[in-house]
């Protein structure tokens, strides 16, 4: 029937997938929960939930959003992403078929336009070729680059992917950071911790947290992280992986951003070939919980596969009062240390948010503030609210620094160059400058404040541009007749009665003799070294 035939279809084109592609994990990946429609906010993005293969071929469920525009290689059937090279060449067909079409014909009863049916040759190696779009380093290029889909795995705390904070995360680095796929597996297989409010330090079933956390194996997490990187690359065809984890999922990105697995093996819990190397080219972790720091990073780290081993950039963000191990400041100051002296760390930076808790930057973020006055204006003159709350500014910078952080280090095609943070002597320093007030500024005051001890700036003309000094022959239309008395009467100087190769003579004799100050206009502009050249120039 044409059902079975279409069956029988679908398993050659996966056998047939499954054949050409490096990744032997994340091949059935497919969409089983579709979010559409339950967000009445329009922000064109695609939410949905997720299965794809983890440890011991069981299935992981996980949340994924994307920008629409994200997910066109996902709908054209998951090829993998483009390395720099294919876009580098993408770019250069680009333009060499613009310079093609823009070929200029050689006969002039020829219409200018793109080369057909040109038997005798009137058009070969005749091109406009416009250099200033051209290579890869060009508009071209850089509209190529903006286009880079990048792809994030979210590691969530201990309450898991579907929690309305986690959620609300990745909602928000997916907007802010398009194009971009985020992917938040479930580490915990749908039983994340959930607290009995009847009974502290136990959940619903009676198990206190550490019998909890037993039921969920180290190393069965890892594979579950690396089974995600593959479903992420393989699927959504993203040209880069980047890690993100908050408190226990930022321990388990530093591991495996380290290479760093429980058991010390890539292997599967039932002895079969695990997963590849995630080798995210950005790690950020939020107050990261039970990772062995020195292990990771530095001289004793205890990589596996070190000869191969990425180049990552590493952000971690903590709380100044955080007392949870892994996440104190004490705990910032050890990561930083070891950051500093492992020379395959291509960037990094920690910092300490003075009087900030645990989870600070996104326990809350879902919830919606109640109205006050100057809310109530905003949606009544501009129709809504700001989709963030800005009276804890601390979160804010924490999530700007962080999708700034990924913005910066995540592109693979023409990507950022520079000064490396970790030499720049402000934002290398550990602490966070206190912003807590920083919602509180009273910007009508500092405007009347402004105004009040306001000084008008003196006319310097020195700085006048060039152009603005006219010399004879720029205005001698113009000149009067006293003016122009002036120049016949002048020995050696220019006349309008003169032709053009009198005033040249007249020129050359006065370069000879080094003295323009004869003809009014020269001499005003200072072009030596001295303090008013350069305060000019």
């Amino acid at each position: 029937s044409s059902s079975s035939s279409e069956d029988e279809e679908e398993d050659e084109n996966i056998k047939s997938k499954e054949e050409s592609s490096p990744e032997t994990w994340g091949n059935e990946a497919r969409i089983v929960d579709d979010y559409e429609g339950r967000s009445v906010v329009v922000d064109g993005l695609s939410r949905t939930e997720v299965e794809f293969k983890g440890s011991d071929k069981k299935k992981v469920k996980a949340y994924v959003v994307a920008s629409r525009d994200s997910l066109k290689t996902f709908l054209a059937g998951g090829d993998r992403g483009n390395n720099s090279t294919e876009l580098e060449q993408a770019v250069k067909n680009i333009q060499m078929t613009r310079e093609r079409q823009s070929k200029v014909p050689m006969r002039l009863e020829d219409e200018q336009g793109q080369d057909v049916d040109d038997e005798e040759g009137h058009y070969t190696n005749v091109l406009d070729r416009d250099y200033g779009d051209w290579g890869k380093y060009s508009m071209t290029g850089v509209q190529m680059s903006a286009q880079e889909v990048k792809g994030i795995i979210l590691l969530s705390d201990v309450y898991g992917p579907f929690s309305d904070d986690i959620q609300m995360l990745a909602d928000t680095i997916a907007f802010e950071c398009q194009p971009v796929v985020v992917f938040a597996p479930d580490m915990f297989r749908g039983k994340p911790w959930k607290e009995d409010s009847a009974n502290p330090g136990f959940n619903d079933e009676g198990e206190s947290y550490e019998e909890w956390r037993a039921c969920h194996p180290d190393d069965r997490v890892s594979i579950d992280i690396r089974a995600a990187a593959a479903a992420l690359r393989e699927q959504y065809g993203v040209s880069s992986v980047s890690l993100f984890g908050l408190c226990y999922g930022g321990g388990r990105a530093l591991e495996a951003t380290a290479r760093v697995y429980p058991k010390d093996t890539m292997d599967d819990v039932n002895g079969e070939e695990g997963p590849q190397h995630v080798d995210p080219s950005t790690c950020i972790a939020w107050y990261p919980t039970r990772y062995d720091v020195e292990s990771l990073f530095g001289d004793k780290r205890k990589t596996i596969g070190d000869e191969n081993r990425p180049n990552p950039a590493v952000m971690a963000i903590f709380g100044g009062e955080d007392d949870l191990p892994g996440a104190t400041p004490d705990d910032a100051n050890k990561l930083k240390a070891c950051l500093e002296a492992d020379v395959d760390v291509k960037d990094h930076m920690v910092k300490v948010f003075g009087g900030q808790g645990h989870g600070f930057a996104h326990i809350g973020m879902s919830k919606i503030p109640e109205d006050d006055n100057e809310d109530r204006f905003l949606k009544e003159e501009f129709g809504g609210l700001p989709s963030r709350n800005m009276d804890n500014g601390d979160a804010e910078v924490a999530s700007l620094l962080s999708t700034a952080w990924f913005e910066t280090y995540a592109r693979q095609f023409l990507p950022t160059v520079g000064e490396a943070v970790k030499d720049d002597g402000l934002w290398s320093d550990i602490d966070m400058p206190d912003l807590s007030e920083s919602s509180s500024r009273d910007i009508r005051a500092e405007m009347e404040e402004a105004l009040e001890n306001h000084q008008d700036a003196e006319v310097d003309l020195k700085r006048m541009h060039p152009d603005d000094f006219k010399t004879p022959i720029d205005d001698i239309e113009s000149m009067d007749e006293l003016f122009s008395e002036l120049l016949k009467t002048q020995p050696y100087g220019a006349s309008i009665e003169d032709d053009v190769d009198t005033f040249i003579d007249k020129l050359e004799a006065a370069v000879d003799r080094d003295d323009f100050s004869f003809l009014p206009g020269f001499g005003e502009i200072p072009l030596d070294d001295s303090a008013d050249g350069k305060a000019y120039w």
